[in-house]
């Protein structure tokens, strides 16, 4: 392995970087990503990305999977969007989406995803595949989010090796990790004063050729502390920077180049001091988002820097400050109450995502739009239903299309559960989409631990449920291994609410038990994330999910 040493830069700093417990409220956070535009995202005849307006697509129509998801990328490539996040219950996920409406599982049947890069014929993963026992480093690239070819596992690549970031771009792709890990901020995943290693470890591979042994950067790292790292790969060749955190704690930040991915060195002065936030590259060019952090710093230290390069050029320019909006439009702030969490390419230049702090509603979804990436104009968030999340985490344009993911509620507004949220978008006025409405928006099989709901498109319905009576030692009505035994049937209309039906149960086969009567009332009303709650004669029988037992909403008691 070759190693490259560069001049240490440390300073005391505050760490900063993604945390994601449960379903608390997410605050400033500071993600590694990094994406690239769609084929059309560098046509000249492209309308500028400030003329997009956006429809947030209402709850119940979004996918169960959104409800326990924190987004973290949202990419595109010439035919599909991409998106990847974190789930409580699968760990970090990756879904893909032909129109922004119906998604599916876009992900490998084995190994563990960790960060994707998108260009216009291709997606590349980067994660651990196991190898021997071990989980090691290894790259999955594909032309169709469905079909992912066999893993290539990175040379030198150790069980200690954290996938921090992945980059493609013209000139070839490169994978960044640190040989510190695994990383857990509270250390109780893994023992925190064992040493694993302190080297930032680079991988590059010319287009769709092979990898070669990793480049080793001295970086050293605690175990509570990962990296912030972001990976640019642009015409120009490679640019990574980095911010690693020891126990002490001080923070050493580098940046390192290279042209073609073999020969390093270290990088612009001007990002020394800086610590990356999330990058950006495509046919119009690079962007790449930092911020200072340090004790004695002033406040205008703490605001996020956002420097772009056009299409092969070496030099970066520092752009004009976030513009901070007008009033009386909702997250107007100064720009020290501003962050960013994604820059995306989108056809006809870029997009930022991230949050800004209202006065009344605490930090509300905020977004901004560039022709080049150096003059960011804020969108309006009020009319386009920002302010109905606390944070925005990127954007992506396809064929005249675009999505935007935020999640959450603003923290002065009650909400229980707060999932991921969906903008579609689309240049001069709000993109329209058919409202589900009516019986056939209800035609399928709804199920629970205990029970499930099936509705045609004409509103007949059967409804079974658990007797709790097996066929093995019990007369029918009894339960089987795959079919429960109670049954009740009849008709279900709609009502003047689009999404509650209505009818009655109009043959039962437990005419004895009063909670299932003939006659009886039911009624079916559409919940956020593909879920149903279903009343039979008043009285509530809990959700029904579309996923069935995926859904952590459906599971019975004992499961």
């Amino acid at each position: 392995m070759k190693s490259l040493s560069l001049a240490p830069a440390y300073a005391s700093t505050r760490h900063s970087r993604w945390r994601f417990a449960g379903l608390s409220v997410l605050l400033l956070a500071c993600t590694t990503m990094c994406q690239h535009a769609s084929g059309d995202g560098g046509s000249d005849d492209s309308p500028p990305p400030s003329s997009v307006q956006w429809s947030m697509v209402p709850r119940a129509q979004l996918p169960a999977a959104f409800l326990d998801f924190q987004p973290r990328q949202v990419l595109a490539t010439q035919d599909e969007f991409v998106v990847s996040g974190l789930s409580e219950s699968r760990g970090v996920t990756v879904y893909g989406s032909k129109d922004g409406s119906s998604w599916y599982r876009a992900q490998p049947k084995e190994g563990i995803p960790e960060y994707l890069a998108a260009r216009e014929d291709r997606l590349t993963l980067a994660g651990t595949w196991s190898n021997g026992g071990n989980l090691v480093p290894a790259v999955w690239r594909t032309k169709d989010a469905r079909h992912w070819k066999r893993p290539e596992i990175l040379p030198g690549g150790v069980a200690s090796d954290q996938v921090l970031a992945v980059s493609d771009g013209p000139e070839g792709t490169v994978v960044v990790t640190h040989d510190g890990g695994p990383f857990s901020e509270s250390g109780t995943s893994t023992d925190a004063s064992a040493y694993r290693g302190e080297s930032l470890r680079l991988w590059t591979a010319r287009p769709d050729g092979p990898f070669g042994q990793p480049r080793d950067v001295p970086c050293p790292a605690y175990p509570t502390h990962e990296p912030q790292v972001s990976a640019v790969a642009d015409a120009a060749g490679f640019v990574v920077t980095a911010a690693c955190t020891n126990e002490s704690p001080y923070t050493k930040r580098l940046v390192v180049i290279s042209r073609d991915g073999t020969h390093w060195s270290g990088g612009p002065t001007q990002f020394k001091q800086q610590t990356s936030v999330t990058s950006a590259s495509g046919e119009q060019g690079s962007v790449l988002v930092t911020r200072t952090e340090g004790s004695q710093a002033g406040p205008d230290e703490f605001m996020s820097a956002l420097w772009s390069r056009t299409k092969g050029a070496d030099a970066w320019t520092r752009g004009r400050p976030l513009d901070v909006g007008r009033v009386p439009d909702t997250g107007v702030a100064p720009r020290d109450e501003q962050a960013l969490n994604a820059v995306s390419v989108v056809p006809g230049g870029f997009v930022a995502a991230g949050h800004s702090r209202d006065l009344h509603l605490g930090p509300v979804g905020a977004l901004w739009a560039s022709p080049d990436g150096r003059q960011w104009t804020k969108q309006p968030t009020k009319r386009n239903h920002f302010d109905q999340v606390f944070d925005l985490y990127g954007a992506a344009g396809l064929h005249g299309r675009y999505i935007l993911l935020g999640r959450g509620e603003p923290e002065k507004r009650e909400n229980t559960r707060p999932g991921a949220r969906l903008w579609l978008g689309r240049s001069g006025s709000p993109p329209t989409f058919q409202q589900e409405a009516g019986v056939a928006s209800f035609a399928r099989t709804w199920t629970w631990g205990h029970g499930s709901l099936t509705i045609d498109r004409k509103g007949h319905f059967t409804y079974r449920w658990r007797l709790f009576r097996y066929c093995g030692t019990d007369p029918a009505p009894c339960d089987t291994s795959t079919v429960w035994g109670g049954k009740a049937t009849g008709t279900l209309s709609a009502t003047g609410d689009t999404g509650t039906l209505r009818g009655r149960l109009d043959t039962t086969n437990t005419p004895k038990d009063r909670s299932y009567r003939k006659g009886a009332t039911i009624e079916v009303k559409r919940m956020p994330y593909s879920a149903v709650s279903v009343r039979v004669d008043g009285k509530d029988h809990g959700f029904f999910c579309a996923t069935g037992p995926e859904d952590s909403r459906c599971l019975a008691p004992d499961e």
